[in-house]
């Protein structure tokens, strides 16, 4: 049989497959969701649609994301373990469209906040499938390429709500991504279960089959059934949380790990993509906001895309060094233009530092911040506390980003402006510090050479 390392001539088909399939997993639908607050909020808070929401009611339409995919993350683990992966991401229609009808119908903020809790469910079972069914039907030497692509789809998610709220109603908007949601569902029904699944409920046969649909038909599959294989029994020896929670190895992983994710939070990431219409609203430059949410959105797209060109060009940390530092300057410099604004200070050409300083912020965000904190979580720790970890640290993420896009707008209103985009530089300057002492090396290092530097 040919091996499964011919790009162009053997695999291709194959490859392609794997792309439609992560199409299809959801990551257009993971950007709305969290995007889908930027243009929405600005028109409730107006007097456009049938009802108006405070500030402070908009923060809580925004934080309710974050708790639905709290309550969706764990009970969607284990049905993805009892049912297979691929009833989970069919199923995970049902929020999706529920959502969709709530919002389109809702008349007050707590039918609001009651869709977008949905939307959260939905958000938490893609976050939980996806990497788990993409890393099972691609081969090692694709996996990078697949998981940039995931993240390039997303802010295709967020280009698409920039684009379409700008120029209609919410209601419209929502409904016309909830179709295409729909759309991407029904293609994944044609699509096979997750192999790892198959083989656990004794259908090697299947499982094979469900690989060779991902590789070329006369691909050698017998090093990744044999990956499959190890990967379960390793699951069945997974070490207590007792036993994780004193191992040296997988506390400096969980440092961290969960370091950079509270970091990553406090760089204001999620609230720049909640409320990007908002806070171009606030700066008064005379620029259109959703003109320069779409500028802002696109520039995240192609960054996405540069980002699959040159993450293996340099060391992790070298990235993060990068991406802190000049998140940290961009957000001092939006910071500075708000207290010059305070202060009544005005020359030529200061309308245009909000876009400028959001546009290099959301550049060296993707060159590290936003790609690398999740390469990292995926290398520190070996199989038998895997997903312990993932559990701890996705659970810190979710709870913190609630907690932050529900405090922004009270922050905006009661710090202003100048003083939360100043505590959010400042954070980024202590992670820069945060990495140079916790953060370990990890490209270019195998499983067990990253484990011996974590236990030394």
């Amino acid at each position: 049989m040919a091996p499964c390392n011919d790009y162009l001539e053997k695999n291709l088909v194959g490859r392609l497959k794997q792309l439609l399939a992560t199409l299809c997993l959801g990551p257009v639908t993971l950007g709305v969701s969290i995007s889908w607050t930027s243009p929405v909020l600005p028109q409730l808070e107006s007097n456009a649609t049938s009802f108006h929401l405070t500030s402070e009611e908009s923060s809580w339409v925004g934080s309710m994301l974050g708790l639905g995919v709290l309550a969706a993350a764990l009970p969607i683990g284990y049905l993805s373990s009892r049912f297979g992966l691929k009833k989970c991401v069919i199923g995970l229609i049902l929020p999706l469209l529920i959502f969709t009808v709530v919002a389109v119908f809702s008349k007050d903020v707590y039918s609001l906040c009651i869709a977008r809790f949905f939307s959260g469910i939905a958000t938490g079972g893609i976050c939980v499938i996806s990497p788990m069914y993409t890393s099972e039907i691609s081969d090692v030497s694709f996996r990078g390429t697949l998981g940039s692509f995931f993240e390039f789809l997303l802010y295709v998610g967020v280009v698409l709500v920039a684009i379409i709220g700008a120029y209609v109603e919410y209601k419209t908007l929502t409904v016309m991504l909830g179709i295409v949601g729909l759309a991407l569902t029904m293609i994944f029904i044609f699509l096979p279960e997750s192999p790892t699944h198959l083989m656990k409920i004794n259908k090697r046969e299947e499982a094979e089959r469900a690989l060779r649909f991902y590789r070329s038909k006369n691909c050698d599959i017998s090093d990744a059934m044999m990956e499959i294989e190890t990967s379960i029994k390793s699951k069945e020896n997974q070490l207590s949380v007792k036993e994780a929670l004193t191992s040296r190895r997988v506390i400096r992983g969980l440092i961290a790990a969960v370091g950079l994710t509270v970091f990553q939070k406090f760089c204001g990431v999620d609230c720049i993509l909640f409320y990007s219409v908002s806070i171009f609203q606030v700066t008064q430059t005379g620029m259109n906001a959703y003109t320069s949410t779409i500028v802002l959105a696109l520039v995240q797209l192609v960054s996405a895309v540069l980002n699959v060109f040159v993450i293996e060009m340099a060391n992790r940390r070298l990235f993060l060094f990068i991406s802190t530092i000049g998140m940290g300057i961009s957000l001092g410099v939006l910071g500075m233009y708000f207290q010059l604004k305070e202060l009544g200070i005005n020359f030529t050409g200061i309308e245009a530092i909000p876009l400028g300083s959001l546009i290099a912020y959301a550049f060296t965000f993707s060159m590290g911040m936003g790609p690398i904190l999740w390469m990292i979580n995926g290398e520190l720790f070996a199989p038998d506390v895997k997903g312990l970890a993932n559990g701890i640290t996705m659970t810190s993420n979710w709870i913190l980003l609630s907690t932050v896009t529900k405090s922004f707008p009270i922050m905006m209103n009661n710090m202003g402006p100048n003083y939360t985009f100043y505590l959010f530089a400042a954070s980024m300057f202590l992670c820069a510090i945060f990495v140079k002492f916790f953060v370990p090396e990890t490209r270019g290092k195998t499983l067990e050479q990253i484990q011996s530097d974590l236990s030394s």
